[in-house]
């Protein structure tokens, strides 16, 4: 081996020296946000108003638009509520039409199925080292968390199942309010991030045949499905909704979420539209949502924060504990089309 000159050394020092100031004074994510909002706002402002699609709530809508433009002032905010199937049917006519309809899109399962026809605008946060999921081409602005939820009035603590793949025993035969697993809801979800987990399709065929083997009816909204749970219909919601669960511990209705089994995640978006009219003031949103203010407006509606450490009564961190490694959703067919994931996956077991 060559033996290196002391100048030879110096530069090499110099080079690693290099690499270590520039990771110690790298941006932050509340300094790049700034840098990009500074950038993004004036641009914005020029073109002074922002059109969203949205699943989420009405009222979440309007006070996360209201917040928005309070923080922003300047942009007219308008916005169309609709069920994830009609977003995606209106939103690829008109790309198709080649119509700059809208700028960003809310949602959870929509957005890739749009990506997938093409009609997604990729844009990568600026945020990116603080969110507990990242996608480089729609940024994850909330989750949703699924709790395996009990009444504690319906259930002891020795009865419980201590993970989701519990649930399928027969001994809880007839207590589990169940989701419908083929209406790509949140059990669709847990299913497909359960199979890309255990990657045992023997396991994961067993488990979907025992929660089939329960008996008990399907239910086609969750919340719905969780208010029969806290009547005390069912001792189990196979799956709560986390922030659902923590509101109603709140008002000091008897129900509890088990620790033990891990949460399930599945990313809500907030994408940009390929041919949005007013793609700064899309990318702006986007950035505002997952700063700490747009995170406090989130949460202020019940929509679990994105971003790491939190401090939120929903986040995983605070219900679950420092550390606890959530089950996320992977599968590129299920995130595209759920559909035909189910159809392919869940149907030959579960039948109509």
């Amino acid at each position: 081996m060559r033996e290196r000159t002391p100048a030879a050394l110096a530069v090499c020092c110099l080079f690693i020296l290099f690499i270590v100031a520039a990771t110690l004074h790298a941006a932050s994510p509340e300094e790049a946000y700034n840098k990009a909002s500074g950038a993004l706002y004036p641009k914005a402002r020029q073109e002074g108003e922002l059109i969203v699609y949205s699943v989420w709530d009405v009222e979440h809508i309007v006070a996360i638009l209201q917040a928005f433009s309070k923080k922003y002032p300047g942009i007219k905010t308008t916005y169309w509520q609709a069920r994830n199937p009609e977003i995606v049917t209106r939103t690829i006519t008109e790309f198709r039409a080649n119509r700059a309809s809208v700028d960003a899109i809310l949602s959870d399962n929509a957005p890739p199925v749009l990506r997938a026809a093409g009609a997604i605008l990729p844009y990568e946060t600026v945020q990116k080292e603080a969110l507990l999921m990242h996608d480089p081409t729609m940024p994850v602005v909330s989750l949703q968390v699924q709790a395996l939820t009990y009444n504690t009035k319906r259930m002891k603590a020795e009865e419980l199942p201590k993970s989701w793949e519990d649930v399928a025993n027969p001994k809880y035969k007839g207590t589990v309010a169940l989701d419908d697993p083929m209406r790509a809801g949140p059990l669709s979800t847990q299913l497909a991030a359960l199979r890309d987990l255990w990657k045992d399709e023997a396991r994961w065929t067993a488990f979907v045949k025992g929660l089939k083997a329960l008996n008990v009816p399907v239910h086609r909204s969750t919340s719905a499905m969780f208010r029969l749970v806290i009547a005390g219909e069912y001792a189990i919601a196979m799956p709560a909704l986390l922030h659902d669960v923590m509101n109603e511990k709140e008002k000091g209705t008897p129900v509890e979420y088990i620790k033990t089994a891990t949460p399930v995640v599945f990313p809500r978006y907030a994408a940009v539209y390929a041919k949005a009219p007013h793609p700064n003031t899309a990318k702006l949103l986007t950035e505002w949502l997952i700063s700490a203010e747009g995170q406090a407006t989130l949460d202020s509606v019940g929509r679990e924060a994105s971003r790491k450490g939190f401090p939120s009564k929903t986040s995983i961190e605070n219900a679950y504990g420092a550390g606890t490694q959530p089950i996320p959703v992977h599968d590129k067919l299920f995130m595209e089309d759920p559909r035909k994931w189910l159809d392919t996956h869940v149907r030959p077991i579960w039948g109509k």
